[in-house]
């Protein structure tokens, strides 16, 4: 079946975080986003970026366990605002702003789009753009066609039979996966919607 959109665009935030106790406020210290396209979901670019937080700079241990991210890497990194800036600038680079291209973000779960990317524009007194105040929840989309809601990615990934790829909770390789769900299930007939969002 045809889609609705001529790419989709993949993100997949990494934040600082600690257990048993989480952080207060999470930072995005990873900023990955993959360019679709919606007839083929074969990767046509790739945005990445690390982020320096501020708020909490330094990193717990947990945090880097899970994510594979060092101090070093977000230390040597551009805060929030100068990396908004890069990716609008990267959506232009891409002709995904023009009228005539039809795009939607996709996201595993709403937590990216709906609390930490509007909470970090917040802090930077920086405007939540139209395009990112709607997108495709891939689980939503994946409940609408199976029936079943899926706990996590992984849960996503051996119902589509596919072996997971790279390190989970890598952002980049996270987006990567999430594609490979997404092309799957297109194949079994699923059309892509907006299905989640902020007003």
């Amino acid at each position: 079946k045809e889609q609705s959109y001529d790419y989709i665009l993949v993100l997949d935030f990494e934040a600082t975080c600690d257990s048993p106790v989480n952080v207060v406020p999470q930072e995005i210290i990873e900023f990955p986003v993959l360019k679709i396209c919606a007839k083929t979901f074969n990767i046509e670019s790739i945005f990445h970026a690390y982020v320096r937080p501020i708020t909490n700079p330094t990193l717990s241990k947990f945090c880097s366990q899970l994510t594979g991210i060092t101090q070093e890497m977000v230390d040597n990194s551009p805060v929030f605002e100068d990396v908004y800036e890069s990716f609008q600038r990267w959506l232009q680079k891409e002709e995904l702003l023009d009228k005539n291209i039809k795009f939607a973000f996709a996201t595993c779960g709403d937590w990216d789009l709906k609390y930490i990317f509007p909470m970090q524009c917040k802090g930077f007194k920086l405007p939540v753009p139209d395009y990112m105040k709607k997108w495709i929840n891939v689980k939503v989309s994946f409940a609408e066609l199976t029936t079943v809601y899926p706990r996590n990615m992984m849960t996503m990934i051996k119902y589509c039979q596919l072996e997971h790829e790279g390190r989970l909770h890598s952002g980049v390789d996270d987006c990567k996966n999430i594609a490979r769900v997404m092309k799957n299930l297109a194949e079994r007939g699923l059309v892509y919607l907006c299905n989640a969002g902020i007003h």
